[in-house]
């Protein structure tokens, strides 16, 4: 009996250590499961849909586009851009605006390759279209004068307003923002007179 018993209790706690052993492989198989269930949720993800206007109640809890740094960094630009002189065979206001636009598709290419966006995903989709948007402008807009400055600032910022007027994800909205921060302060930051590739 004495002998039946030690046995049940030894099997019991072998039972319990195999489960304990166990124990961590079940919680990260589970973690893997709940992450791949989550990355096919993702909005971003998935392909586009029509777009809606924005609810009011959408507007009020959406993040601001652009922001407030958004404005300050535009206009910051347009006066550095002014302040470019306007000799050469290409001017610094030229050289100027096409890197913008070379550091703007930079940002993109990181969000597009880091996030793994498909060509036909959500994000993907409108990235490409804010960039394809600011090429146009900067490609038409090369020089600024101090009487078109303002003009020049409203228009960046319109296409900003524009293409995230009906995005309610804040997590793209925060990207966009971005874009146009990073490209707008790499090109005044970059001292290269090298004309750089844009495609």
């Amino acid at each position: 009996m004495i002998n039946e018993v030690a046995l049940g209790r030894a099997l019991r706690e072998r039972r319990l250590m195999k489960l304990v052993k166990l124990l961590p492989i079940m919680a990260i198989a589970s973690v893997c499961v709940a992450g791949q269930v989550h990355a096919a949720q993702d909005p971003l993800m998935m392909p586009e849909q029509p777009a809606a206007p924005l609810t009011a109640e959408q507007q009020e809890i959406s993040l601001a586009v652009p922001s407030e740094e958004v404005k300050a960094v535009v206009s910051e630009f347009a006066a550095f851009q002014l302040g470019q002189p306007n000799t050469g065979r290409v001017s610094g206001q030229e050289r100027l605006a096409n890197n913008a636009l070379y550091y703007m598709n930079v940002r993109r290419s990181w969000y597009i390759t880091s996030h793994r966006y498909k060509k036909d995903s959500y994000a993907r989709v409108a990235l490409d279209r804010l960039y394809l948007d600011y090429k146009e402008f900067f490609t038409n807009n090369t020089t600024i004068s101090e009487m078109n400055q303002a003009e020049y600032e409203r228009q960046i910022l319109a296409i900003l307003e524009k293409n995230t007027e009906n995005i309610n994800n804040n997590e793209l909205r925060f990207y966009m923002n971005e874009m146009v921060i990073h490209s707008l302060k790499q090109a005044m930051r970059d001292n290269n007179n090298r004309v750089k590739r844009i495609r």
